[in-house]
């Protein structure tokens, strides 16, 4: 059995992390899909799809999880709800389950006669990919709320340089 994980990852961090190994605990193989892979550089969506999945790849390795058991893809966005489900059959390997705790996600896929597990999550209000961006902005100790290949990932590209440019910057294609 295959189950699915999916997220924007913007960073990856060790409530993502915890879910990746619940998957791992109940099915033979997990697909972690980095979603919204065409944004980039912004403030919501400040890494590339490369970059997101290398942290994915190095906190897997270095958890020592089988990456032979796990498979890292990116996804860009689909705009029509209404085939956003064939969609992920198309683009993705297949899958027999997907973990989500978004209410609405779980619906849609429900909808489309995909299977939807609810997970545990950690500490939602400490694992917060938005918090943690802006812990880095702010330079708070972020390190604890990531896994240390993540860590080590955002120091090397200097990313409070990056989120501190992009959050000055007039320059915001997302907005209208």
């Amino acid at each position: 059995m295959r189950g699915l994980m999916m997220g924007r990852f913007q960073p990856f961090h060790l409530g993502h992390l915890d879910l990746a190994k619940q998957i791992l605990e109940q099915c033979d193989e997990v697909i972690i899909a980095v979603t919204s892979a065409q944004f980039n550089y912004l403030e919501k969506d400040p890494f590339t799809s490369g970059e997101r999945i290398e942290m994915i790849h190095n906190s897997l390795k270095d958890e020592n999880l089988d990456l032979k058991k796990c498979f890292v893809i990116s996804l860009e966005n689909q705009f029509n709800v209404a085939t956003w489900a064939s969609y992920l059959k198309s683009a993705l390997p297949h899958f027999d389950k997907v973990y989500s705790g978004n209410d609405y996600v779980s619906m849609l896929l429900s909808d489309s006669g995909i299977k939807v597990a609810k997970p545990k999550f950690l500490d939602r209000n400490q694992f917060n990919a938005t918090k943690i961006r802006s812990m880095i902005k702010s330079d708070e100790n972020w390190k604890d709320s990531v896994p240390n290949a993540v860590y080590e990932f955002l120091t090397k590209i200097n990313a409070k340089n990056r989120l501190s440019v992009i959050s000055k910057s007039d320059t915001n294609p997302t907005k209208h």
